[in-house]
């Protein structure tokens, strides 16, 4: 079983992934990119996995980036979603979407919550989640939080 959370970023404001490194460190996020540089956060055509290192530990999170496209079909998936954020947040064709797919593994689910806060604290993002279809912004953001930092939420 896997669920998806996604971020919506302006295209006018999506950041280098020396950016949301720097916005990872900012807030205090127990979380690294392995990698950053001054080049847009992005991977390769086919590249779902970002690595990452949580609380000490390398942990690869599934990923995908994505610039909307069909904003204006409510049956799409980016125009489903931008209808949910209206009039809170606006989304436009070329905007970028960031995906989280999880699993079963907690490191990934809270590294990725972590990462999701901070891409919408950081980057005056906007987030949505399919699986109770939960979303918003600084709100949100404060719910992914609180999730990623109860370690005892995941635990049976």
């Amino acid at each position: 079983m896997s669920f998806d959370y996604y971020v919506a970023i302006r295209k006018d404001k999506w950041p280098t992934s020396a950016a949301v490194q720097a916005s990872l460190e900012r807030f205090g996020y127990p979380l690294d990119l392995e990698q950053s540089d001054n080049l847009p956060f992005q991977f390769p055509p086919d590249v779902f996995d970002l690595a990452v290192v949580f609380e000490g530990r390398s942990v690869e999170l599934d990923v995908d980036i994505e610039q909307a496209t069909e904003i204006d079909d409510p049956e799409s998936l980016f125009g489903y979603i931008a209808r949910k954020a209206e009039p809170d947040f606006l989304i436009s064709n070329e905007d970028f979407f960031l995906t989280l797919t999880f699993r079963d593994d907690i490191d990934q689910i809270r590294a990725g919550l972590y990462l999701a806060a901070a891409m919408i604290l950081g980057f005056d993002g906007y987030g949505f989640e399919n699986q109770f279809e939960t979303h918003g912004r600084g709100d949100f953001a404060g719910q992914l939080l609180l999730e990623a930092s109860t370690v005892s939420g995941f635990e049976s």
